[in-house]
């Protein structure tokens, strides 16, 4: 009888894949939801870059469609992120369930993902500086060496992008606290962490546009970071 090499799974979360960049990986996106059998899809946030059709490329339809194929036997649930926009009539389409976060429950623990974007104080209070920084992020991605020597400092030393990520990670930890969670997941900084506080454990999911790529995957309470280069 058939035997599927697939890893077995409870839960698969990717977050910023942003369909409609050209610096998307929707391979990374595909080779993912091939490599494990899991009874859950989140898609935490970001899934697209802009809401504009006109700009998906072909291997970026085939996420979607590859989306309404796996919504059809298994639970997809579609948390609403910043770039997402009106994502409501499209989820419908793709038998998804879009969410502001998502909750559930096992081995009597309480998970929550949530984008993370409201979090963010600084985009919501500089958002025209933030679309600009936005912007150069863009252009570093795309004419940087394969190396991405370049994108990975600026990553790594850029006061802006810690700050973000740490007021994410901050926001992250008392939003679970307020809500009685034990784990919180969320995306938006494109920087993969797990980081726990009293309890409470943090994970972000990192992104599907940079090199390596990361997203998570839950098996009872095993939760891992995987990167993909």
């Amino acid at each position: 009888f058939f035997m599927s090499n697939k890893i077995k799974i409870d839960t698969l979360i990717v977050s910023d894949i942003h369909l409609g960049l050209d610096l998307s990986r929707p391979k990374k996106m595909l080779e993912a939801v091939e490599k494990y059998e899991f009874e859950k899809l989140i898609l935490n946030g970001d899934i697209f870059d802009s809401f504009n059709f006109k700009r998906l490329h072909s291997e970026h339809w085939n996420v979607l469609s590859r989306l309404r194929e796996i919504s059809r036997k298994r639970k997809v649930i579609w948390v609403n992120g910043n770039h997402d926009g009106p994502v409501g009539p499209l989820a419908s389409l793709l038998g998804v369930k879009v969410y502001s976060k998502y909750v559930w429950r096992s081995n009597n623990k309480k998970f929550i993902a949530i984008h993370g974007h409201q979090f963010d104080r600084f985009l919501h209070k500089n958002i025209f500086i933030s679309k600009v920084a936005i912007f150069i992020y863009k252009i570093i991605q795309r004419f940087d060496t394969k190396s991405k020597v370049i994108f990975h400092w600026v990553q790594n030393n850029n006061k802006r992008w810690l700050r973000m990520s740490k007021a994410v990670m901050k926001g992250a930890f008392l939003y679970a606290k307020l809500n009685r969670a034990d784990y919180i997941f969320c995306g938006h900084t494109h920087i993969s962490k797990h980081t726990v506080s009293g309890k409470i454990n943090y994970y972000n999911s990192g992104s599907l546009t940079a090199s390596p790529s990361s997203y998570i995957t839950i098996k009872d309470e095993e939760i891992k970071i995987i990167e993909v280069e």
